[in-house]
């Protein structure tokens, strides 16, 4: 019988996602999907009957059913795809026509935010969803209805005060006919008074599925980002549905999808020796400051972690840092990844547009990885980005003011670059103003032993192996060994030590790596144990020389394969294959 009416499900489902922010989902009786939103709606027209236990239980007792914690819920015990279920909250009520059930309506969560956010109204969304069962029911029968719509508006316009979104409802005519409580904040309109006009210009600018108003009403003007949805039925007082938030609230948002886990801070940061212990404080001495700061070193020593632990340090802890690799991207797109696009911007630029880096970075840090490898148009760009403190969009005249931090790193030589004609000199010195050098392994040996304990330890409870005791010929390999990967080739042959480790926790030479036994300990510096040494020592020794004389930034790997001989592909698995 639910099938009767299946459009218009469909389309209350919609509506309700829209209004709650929330994926919503209708199964028939046989546990067959008529409508879904969101991850759902691909599936309409599936069988759920596998993963239907919620549901199952709603059927059997005729009432709503509330799971807060899917998976471990003794519901979910006879569930076949309970080890893969992704829900974290799951809310369903029965559509009971007659006295029997036709259907199951279902609101699921599938992150902490949206779960902690019916939480704090678990009874409204409980009266809630019963509400819009029961007016599925009501067309269904084609009785009630009346009643039922009018239950609805009023929890609608319940929920939707509660929404965090700005809301505006339009009639036929295109007067206001509701403001929600959000909304008449932004606009500091009364609580019983609707404003006499609205005007929402658009820009011509989209994001995603939201499109860029300039907003004037009661007074006030604000940039926003709406979605507007069309509303069908008889009743002309609700013809459109306008939801919005201001242009800063919906970057800051998209910057928390974006943006990278904050990590530790100095924690972060493994050693004691005296340079390590200076580049800390100078940390911390630099944290409160929105000066540039150019961070060099070679592969491998932990430039980012630097990066994360000045944004950690700072003021601007709590908003986002993003991070780019410059040498990672394409010059072609590098561009429109920093600056964002608008619709049509370029062939093949996404409908919907597109929000840039430095716009996700605002009010946090912009990290750029590999700033040696951005092409010399872009420099210029960048630079007039670092003086200004805007940006505009590919496509678009607009300004953006923006409030962002840039740390920059790269293991490549500027200065020779900047000699070769490859970097800018101005955009250099806008960059150094705060230097960071960063030590290679070599140059602070006394360090290892705390990386081998920490490095032991997370590698070991990852496989479940416990370390009983390392000789002390290994320790003087791993001490002696130059470490030309630095910390990430440290940290590699450590996890290859862990997988070798024999159950008893006993570390012996036999199970190091090959290339730290071509070396003799008690030697200040490395010196080949034989005359003869294995093709894959040699072979090892030749790329890692290549690649610091030539960087690891993609230009520089093109280089050190044509020097020795091999292709890039074939230099790229070389130094997966050598932990390089």
């Amino acid at each position: 019988m639910i099938e009767t009416i299946e459009p218009s499900i469909r389309r209350i489902a919609e509506v309700i996602s829209i209004v709650i922010g929330l994926d919503v989902e209708v199964v028939n009786s046989s546990f067959t999907r008529v409508a879904g939103t969101g991850r759902y709606a691909q599936g309409v027209g599936t069988s759920i009957i596998d993963a239907g236990q919620v549901y199952r239980t709603a059927r059997r007792s005729g009432h709503p059913v509330y799971v807060e914690k899917p998976r471990f819920h003794p519901i979910c015990n006879g569930c076949k795809k309970r080890d893969t279920c992704e829900e974290k909250l799951t809310l369903c009520a029965p559509i009971m026509v007659d006295g029997k059930v036709e259907g199951i309506i279902g609101i699921i969560c599938f992150n902490e935010q949206d779960r902690a956010r019916i939480l704090e109204t678990r009874d409204s969304f409980l009266t809630f969803i019963e509400l819009m069962s029961n007016m599925v029911a009501g067309s269904i029968a084609d009785t009630k209805r009346l009643q039922a719509m009018s239950q609805t508006v009023e929890m609608l316009q319940g929920v939707v005060d509660a929404y965090s979104d700005g809301v505006f409802v339009f009639g036929r005519d295109g007067e206001i006919t509701y403001v929600n409580s959000h909304a008449r904040r932004m606009m500091k309109l009364r609580q019983d008074v609707l404003p006499r006009a609205v005007d929402m210009t658009p820009t011509g600018n989209t994001v995603e599925d939201a499109e860029e108003y300039d907003l004037r009403c009661n007074g006030v003007e604000l940039t926003v980002m709406a979605r507007t949805v069309e509303l069908v039925g008889d009743d002309a007082r609700f013809a459109k549905l306008v939801i919005f938030e201001s242009q800063r609230d919906y970057m800051r948002r998209m910057s928390r999808i974006s943006s990278q886990p904050h990590g530790e801070g100095l924690g972060a940061i493994l050693g004691e020796s005296p340079v390590i212990t200076k580049l800390k404080q100078r940390v911390q001495s630099i944290a409160t400051s929105s000066s540039t700061v150019l961070i060099t070193g070679e592969s491998g020593t932990g430039k980012e972690l630097f990066a994360r632990a000045i944004h950690k340090e700072s003021d601007r802890r709590d908003q986002p840092f993003i991070a780019i690799n410059c040498g990672a991207i394409p010059d072609t797109l590098l561009e429109s990844e920093l600056f964002g696009y608008t619709s049509g911007a370029f062939t093949g630029a996404r409908s919907s547009g597109r929000v840039g880096k430095f716009e996700l970075a605002n009010g946090g840090v912009l990290f750029l990885d590999e700033i040696g490898s951005m092409p010399l148009y872009l420099q210029v760009k960048l630079l007039r980005v670092l003086q200004e403190r805007t940006v505009i969009r590919l496509g678009s005249n607009k300004l953006i003011n923006i409030d962002i931090r840039v740390i920059a790193a790269t293991n490549d030589n500027l200065q020779e670059q900047i000699a070769n004609n490859t970097f800018r000199s101005d955009l250099f010195y806008r960059l150094n103003v705060i230097p960071f050098e960063i030590p290679p392994l070599r140059d602070r040996l006394e360090d290892v032993d705390m990386l081998t304990e920490h490095f032991f330890r997370k590698y070991g409870e990852r496989f479940n192996k416990r370390l009983e005791h390392i000789s002390p010929q290994c320790m003087e390999m791993l001490r002696s060994y130059p470490w030309p990967g630095n910390i990430r080739e440290f940290e590699n042959a450590i996890e290859f030590i862990v997988n070798m480790m024999p159950a008893s926790g006993e570390v012996t030479p036999d199970c190091l790596p090959a290339f730290l036994h071509a070396i003799k300990t008690d030697a200040p510096r490395l010196e080949v144990a034989d005359d003869i040494r294995p093709l894959d020592e040699v072979e090892r020794e030749a790329i890692a020389k290549a690649l610091e004389r030539f960087g690891t930034s993609t230009s520089g790997k093109r280089l050190a394969a044509k020097r020795l001989g091999i292709g890039l592909a074939t230099l790229y698995r070389k130094i997966q294959l050598y932990g390089l």
